[in-house]
């Protein structure tokens, strides 16, 4: 009854102030009423402002090493990665500034539109870069894997993680797929297979993709740090997604009204991927720990990098924790996973010392880079 006239004549039946005097009592089609849909909205701008602070950190602290990261691939790996969510995070926020009024009343507004295409594209780029990640460690720690150059993979990854989400998000904005979906504006549940195909088959191909790889990456590492790593990057990757599939499968395969607690979870945990991105991915590499010790202490121990001397930066990398991990394991790390993060395009920093002979920190494959410890 009612419901059905104001979703027909909408904008009609509107105020001087363009809100429906029933609208506290109209619900969308989650079943949420005005006030329960500001509250999720609320709960996600919350979320996604801790991950705008992990993103941020992330990137300033590529940013400050660039003549590293123009070296070392896994700092921009990270670096794009933090860049998907943070900019995921701010079309999250936008959130807060939808008038719910209205998208309950027509489900159309511009800045819902705004919202949905901007994280139907930046989360899965994200998604993506997870995927091309696990992808990289897998090709330097599985001794089977293909090797091929990563500047060429390099080139690939942009090929993928950008195009593609913008086919989609293009796309579903053509069809008119857009509006409200709850605790955001996505893809309207009243499209909810679209919703299924378009979003979350990438996203459980792509968990899939990882979680594969990482068990390939479990079964040849012989350290401990690599498996955790690891896991936590899994961990990290379910716990922003899980609830979120999960209410996606039960509006398609059971019923709309998702229940507001499942709504709230979802609303808590999705935002927060680039906060948890930058907790697990970030403080895998040195010269992000290193940045983050020095604003916690108050000291500025990468300020001989700034000059981006070469020379300097090689003399950093000997004398940080890198160089320690560099040495501990047949001359590579502690793991294989450190091949890749400190080295450029997969040659080894530190080559591994001829058999019966001793560890010396100062034989460095390819040209000095200036003075190296033990000359």
């Amino acid at each position: 009854g009612r419901r059905g006239t104001l979703g027909g004549g909408a904008m009609a039946d509107l105020d001087d102030h363009g809100v429906h005097p029933f609208a506290p009592t109209v619900r969308s089609r989650y079943g949420f009423t005005q006030e329960e849909e500001s509250h999720l909205r609320y709960m996600v701008v919350g979320s996604a402002t801790l991950s705008v602070c992990g993103s941020v950190i992330i990137m300033a602290s590529s940013l400050k090493f660039w003549h590293l990261a123009r070296r070392f691939f896994a700092i921009r790996l990270i670096f794009f990665l933090a860049l998907t969510d943070f900019m995921a995070s701010v079309f999250n926020t936008l959130g807060a500034f939808v008038d719910v009024h209205t998208i309950l009343i027509t489900e159309t507004s511009t800045l819902c539109y705004a919202q949905a295409l901007g994280l139907l594209y930046f989360n899965l780029a994200s998604i993506l870069w997870t995927s091309c990640f696990a992808f990289t460690l897998h090709r330097d720690v599985v001794p089977t894997a293909r090797k091929g150059g990563l500047h060429q993979y390099e080139l690939y990854f942009h090929a993928i993680c950008w195009p593609i989400p913008a086919v989609l998000a293009l796309t579903c904005l053509r069809l008119r797929l857009l509006g409200d979906s709850g605790s955001w504006c996505a893809i309207r549940s009243s499209h909810a297979r679209e919703y299924l195909l378009v979003f979350y088959l990438p996203l459980v191909l792509a968990f899939c993709f990882n979680c594969a790889t990482y068990v390939q990456v479990w079964a040849v590492s012989v350290e401990r740090r690599v498996v955790r790593a690891t896991s936590l990057y899994l961990l990290a990757f379910a716990a922003v997604w899980a609830p979120s599939l999960v209410k996606a499968v039960k509006v398609y395969f059971v019923d709309r009204h998702t229940g507001f607690a499942l709504a709230a979870l979802e609303a808590l945990c999705m935002p927060l991927q680039g906060a948890l991105n930058a907790a697990v991915y970030g403080w895998s590499l040195p010269s992000i720990r290193d940045f983050l010790r020095s604003i916690a202490l108050g000291t500025d121990e990468s300020s001989d990098l700034s000059d981006g001397d070469a020379g300097r930066a090689s003399d950093y990398m000997s004398s940080s924790s890198l160089h320690d991990d560099m040495l501990a394991h047949a001359g590579y790390g502690p793991d294989p996973f450190v091949q890749y993060v400190a080295s450029p395009y997969g040659e080894p920093v530190y080559a591994p010392p001829a058999p019966g002979a001793a560890q010396s920190p100062g034989k460095v494959c390819g040209p000095p880079q200036g003075p190296q410890p033990g000359q």
